[in-house]
């Protein structure tokens, strides 16, 4: 299929699924995200076209799935050549800060500070929707792939070659909050992996365990030594790096805990030999109701337990930890938390867990950290 054809295929699809997020059943959902933008420059087109994507392509504040995911759950009539291209939509869509190397008709080479990768980007709506973007100067703006070629979806952000400080700001602020847009570029996700497995075996053998439970100033006591455990290793590599370590009680000062996990006698610090650390607040009296079931429904321990189970910022993987270590009682301990006498950990836990976080298994074997290019540390490091 030709440049052209993929293009205008591209507008059709996108147009289907605009028409989607502009339904009036999602209506609420719309008017929301459109508050979201409204301090935006820009005028009402903008922001409209930002809230829609951000409909899209993000899970609501109430946890709900992007509507490009529930508009292929739902939708059984989407052609299935038509499907493909949503699912690489939904999967390998980019979000980036890219500076504009060439411009030529609809054709704009776009280099991604973010990932540090190419792409060959096109404009569905053709030469005059990118006139204004100047060769030099960056955007910051959404790709989607049809066929072999890249295209811009959603609005673009404008910024002049006088602008790289603010642009380089911008971009270490998206890497900071989504720490797996780097992953676009494979090397990015193989060289996080080496650094959490490194670390990984760094907090083994600091702490003794990938899990250590504790008060609230015990485990962020830990979490420094683990740091600083870091920093020496890193040292020990490259005697160079010595001058840019940075102590621990500086890259975690105490205000960067939140006042429930730092006032909590009951936290733990878990590190997954992928994803990293995580900081867990009632783990010990979680696992104390896997190690003897709640009586029922009613029982404080079951709640605890369901909170975990909801909280999706609980790991599905530190429930399935739990899951392991009590084979033998945490069918009881969720038969009696949900209230369904036929559970069996084995056959309904991975339903339990992909009804609750169902975005996580498709990011299950990124890294929870992510490399920083050269050219955004310093800001990168600025951000708070």
């Amino acid at each position: 299929m030709d440049i052209e054809k993929l293009l205008d295929r591209a507008a059709n699809l996108k147009e289907a699924l605009v028409g989607y997020a502009s339904s009036p059943g999602f209506a609420r959902r719309l008017s929301q995200a459109m508050s979201d933008f409204s301090g935006r420059a820009g005028d009402g087109q903008d922001q409209w076209a930002d809230a829609v994507e951000m409909l899209l392509y993000f899970p609501g504040q109430d946890g709900r799935e992007p509507l490009l995911e529930r508009y292929l759950r739902t939708n059984k009539n989407i052609e299935p050549e038509d499907r493909l291209v949503y699912e690489a939509w939904r999967d390998r869509n980019v979000l980036g800060v890219f500076r504009v190397d060439a411009r030529k008709g609809a054709r704009l080479g776009l280099h991604n500070l973010i990932d540090e990768m190419d792409y060959p980007a096109y404009a569905t709506a053709g030469a005059e929707a990118i006139s204004v973007v100047q060769r030099g100067g960056y955007i910051l703006t959404r790709l989607v792939p049809i066929g072999d070629i890249w295209t811009i979806s959603g609005t673009m952000r404008l910024f002049g070659p006088r602008d790289l400080p603010a642009v380089q700001t911008l971009a270490a602020s998206l890497l900071k909050r989504f720490p797996t847009l780097a992953f676009n570029n494979p090397a990015k996700a193989e060289q996080a992996r080496r650094i959490v497995g490194k670390h990984h075996t760094i907090f083994l053998d600091v702490l003794g365990s990938h899990v250590v439970s504790g008060t609230g100033a015990d485990i962020i006591a830990a979490y420094r030594r683990f740091l600083d455990a870091c920093s020496a290793a890193s040292v020990a590599e490259d005697p160079d790096a010595a001058a840019l370590v940075t102590p621990a009680e500086q890259l975690a000062p105490d205000g960067s805990f939140p006042p429930e996990l730092a006032g909590s006698d009951d936290v733990a610090l878990y590190h997954h030999p992928v994803m990293g650390v995580s900081f867990l607040t009632r783990y010990g009296q979680v696992e104390a109701a896997h190690r003897t079931p709640p009586a029922d429904a009613a029982d404080p321990a079951a709640e605890v337990l369901r909170g975990y189970v909801e909280d999706t910022s609980v790991p599905a993987y530190v429930l399935e930890d739990l899951a392991a270590k009590y084979p033998d009682t945490v069918g009881a301990a969720y038969r009696a938390a949900l209230s369904s006498p036929g559970f069996r950990w084995e056959h309904d836990g991975a339903a339990l867990l992909r009804r609750h976080r169902p975005d996580s298994g498709r990011d299950r074997d990124l890294p929870g950290v992510s490399p920083v290019p050269a050219s955004l540390i310093d800001e990168y490091r600025r951000l708070k």
